[in-house]
């Protein structure tokens, strides 16, 4: 029987190597290498830890980000007919390039014998970014390029048919709990227990790990090239630089240079040593800028395969990987609106007009009310439904329950990093992207409204979060001083939005809270799908469409024309008599004799 200690390694190990959700590698040596369309699961991660199944996890999701990424070293099977497993030796030969670099990468002995080198990470990051410093660790550690297998193994899932592949997977390690060990720096093999902590404390991120691209000068595998680029990364970061390119001379490279039977024993001295000393190579530029821009004939642009047509999540509302805002008035609807929306979304209902093809993840981070408000507006459509929504398709993020009782200013990268790890979570637990609502923007930073410049650290993260990330977003936000205003603050907040809506009280018909629901901006909406409309609340979880103010005022002004008309009056003493324009008169009758036909 599985202990409580063995669950949680289960779940961690899971959480260092987690990858693509729809689809998972199986190898046996009956059957060899086999795919499974099937979603991956814990169980699949415990079920590996215990010897049943032997994993292969694709590293790259259908969003073409990962968080982990390896080197896989299988060089020694380029015979076939002498494959060699890696000795002690060679694998601490390794170890020992790595650590005195400093690379992030964590070693463990392969199936085949030869070595993985994962990079752990904080955090998803874009498939392509993660090769690209991948070759760099490659470059550095000597291996020739391409001649070594890296993993995800493509930037993108996406084919040129615009259908997704399914990637290529690597196999995990510690299956059944003692082969594929990881090994520490001294060549230890550890145990399950000890590898997955000891992986779990080796995980980086951008920030450590982008130093190192200065490791790589584009350059090709040769003795010189490579310590030429090794002493640049050196200079920048070590006051004993010189000692450091010695040591790296006599690691790295076989036979040190200087030692081979046609070096001068001072080569190293005069040719690497030398141009560095006149000069600094380690603020060049590692990626020069572009020198084109791209552009296509319109026939060759409409024929394109990589563009797909944008998914409505909401119809004829939300577009998947959107922001979006809803603003308005204090205490007149808004939280409403957006809690009525995301509670028929998570459930796949349709909401009013809007139609929801499915039931779809939903993140409400709670910025201001009191924490009970959340549980009062959201029982009504418990009763209204029935049930909850799946587990994790509605998440409550609420500001009572962060340390010390408040969310970190979104402005600053430590609230950012934050919403983005627990979305992640989320999506991980759901295998879906979900649709995250700020509430409300006030309450979730305090840059200065009407500055352009201290919005710009949200909009872009905000763009990042939907552009670059496809999370759907909608930010709550307040009016301007007047109620018919667009939101408070500068104008740029909306430069990247798709939708913004206006909520503009109505008055109350007895219980019911209503609203008329403007669109202050629809872009990917056609015009049709755009027009003002009002909306009605019973505070029970029903949400209607309804009449605003002036067509139900005007529904009493026809009902008493109708009486007036049996009395065969002229249009200006009907007029006179409601004490309205003898314009509105003749439109209210035309209305009334359009609705008779």
């Amino acid at each position: 029987m599985q202990t409580r200690e063995q669950y949680e390694e289960a779940k961690l190990f899971e959480k260092i190597f987690p990858g693509l959700q729809r689809g998972y590698g199986l190898w046996s040596n009956s059957n060899g290498y086999d795919f499974k369309h099937k979603p991956i699961t814990l169980q699949h991660y415990i079920d590996h830890l215990e010897g049943r199944i032997s994993l292969g996890v694709v590293p790259i999701g259908d969003d073409d980000f990962c968080k982990f990424g390896a080197l896989d070293d299988d060089t020694h099977k380029k015979d076939k007919k002498n494959i060699q497993k890696w000795s002690k030796e060679k694998y601490q030969k390794l170890l020992d390039k790595i650590k005195f670099l400093k690379l992030p990468l964590t070693v463990c002995k392969s199936k085949g014998g030869g070595a993985h080198m994962f990079l752990l990470l904080d955090k998803f990051y874009k498939a392509k970014d993660v090769r690209h410093i991948l070759k760099k660790f490659a470059y550095a550690l000597g291996y020739e390029r391409d001649d070594i297998e890296i993993f995800p193994k493509q930037d993108t899932l996406t084919n040129k048919d615009g259908t997704r592949g399914d990637g290529s997977f690597i196999n995990l390690p510690y299956h059944n709990g003692n082969t594929r060990v990881l090994l520490d720096f001294s060549g230890n093999e550890l145990n399950a227990s000890d590898g997955i902590k000891y992986a779990s404390k080796r995980i980086t991120n951008e920030d450590n790990w982008k130093k190192f691209k200065l490791l790589d000068h584009g350059k090709p595998q040769h003795r010189n090239d490579r310590t030429f680029a090794a002493t640049a990364f050196f200079k920048k970061h070590y006051d004993d630089w010189e000692q450091k390119v010695k040591d790296y001379n006599q690691l790295f490279n076989d036979p040190p240079l200087g030692e081979a039977p046609k070096d001068s024993p001072n080569r190293l001295e005069n040719t690497v040593l030398k141009s560095n000393e006149r000069k600094d190579y380690f603020d060049q530029e590692e990626e020069a800028p572009p020198t084109e821009l791209i552009g296509y004939d319109v026939s060759d642009y409409m024929a394109r395969t990589d563009i797909t047509e944008p998914i409505f999540i909401v119809q004829d509302l939300i577009i998947e990987g959107s922001t979006n805002f809803t603003f308005g008035e204090k205490g007149k609807g808004k939280t409403e609106f957006i809690l009525g929306l995301i509670n028929a979304l998570a459930r796949g209902k349709d909401f009013m007009q809007f139609g929801i093809d499915k039931e779809w993840p939903c993140a409400f981070f709670d910025f201001e009310m009191h924490p009970h408000d959340p549980i009062a507006r959201i029982r009504p459509y418990l009763e209204k439904y029935g049930s909850q929504p799946k587990r994790n398709y509605l998440h409550i993020i609420h500001w009572n329950d962060q340390k010390n009782r408040m969310f970190p200013d979104i402005a600053t990268e430590v609230g950012q990093n934050l919403i983005l790890k627990y979305v992640q979570e989320q999506e991980r637990l759901t295998g879906k992207k979900p649709f995250v609502v700020l509430d409300n923007l006030r309450s979730a930073s305090g840059y200065k409204e009407n500055d352009a410049d201290s919005w710009r650290p949200i909009g872009l993260w905000l763009k990042k979060l939907s552009h670059g990330l496809n999370y759907t977003l909608n930010v709550v936000d307040h009016s301007g001083k007047s109620v018919e205003m667009e939101m408070r603050g500068t104008s740029s907040k909306a430069d990247w939005a798709n939708v913004c809506l206006q909520i503009l009280p109505e008055k109350r018909q007895g219980k019911l809270m209503r609203m008329k629901i403007k669109y202050a901006k629809g872009r990917g909406l056609r015009p049709d799908q755009t027009d003002p409309f009002v909306c009605q609340y019973d505070l029970e979880g029903n949400w209607t469409l309804g009449q605003s103010d002036k067509e139900l005022a005007d529904e009493t002004l026809k009902k008493e024309l109708q009486k007036l008309m049996t009395k065969n009056l002229t249009q200006k003493a009907m007029a006179d008599e409601l004490d309205i324009s003898v314009g509105k008169v003749n439109k209210l009758i035309k209305e009334i004799e359009k609705e008779k036909m």
